[in-house]
């Protein structure tokens, strides 16, 4: 498997076909959520760091801040993994009842609801529109 690196950070890309071996869906929520969590957690700490801020005083020292990669990292795996798990449930999983799908189905629209509420596709997506257009 490849390992690729984003701003200093390391991270090995899901290879699909280790889940469509052993397809652990309930493990994809947890991480999903867990996921959800971290984004939380870091556009707190960014609304904490802009309210401090004085922009009419210079900084008596910069310190490295990560927090916008580590936030579009994680805004990237949460894609990543909701991709994954939804390929799972319409293409990969034909021995799965249809009830238990439908249980995660509604699941996911959770965190995804709960996701779009963060806003997040408007820092991360939109910006790359003036870019190339």
């Amino acid at each position: 498997m490849m390992i690729c690196t984003i701003e200093r950070k390391a991270y090995k890309p899901a290879d699909i076909s280790i889940l469509m071996a052993e397809p652990d869906l309930k493990a994809g929520l947890r991480s999903l959520r867990n996921s959800l969590r971290q984004m939380k957690d870091l556009l707190a700490w960014r609304q904490l760091r802009q309210s401090e801020a004085r922009p009419d005083e210079p900084p008596s020292f910069q310190i490295y801040d990560s927090t916008e990669a580590d936030l579009q990292n994680e805004y990237s795996f949460f894609l990543s993994t909701m991709l994954q798990i939804h390929y799972l449930l319409n293409d990969g999983l034909e021995n799965l009842p249809d009830t238990e799908k439908q249980v995660i189905r509604r699941q996911l629209a959770r965190i995804d609801q709960e996701a779009n509420r963060l806003n997040l596709h408007q820092s991360f997506l939109y910006p790359l529109k003036n870019e190339f257009f």
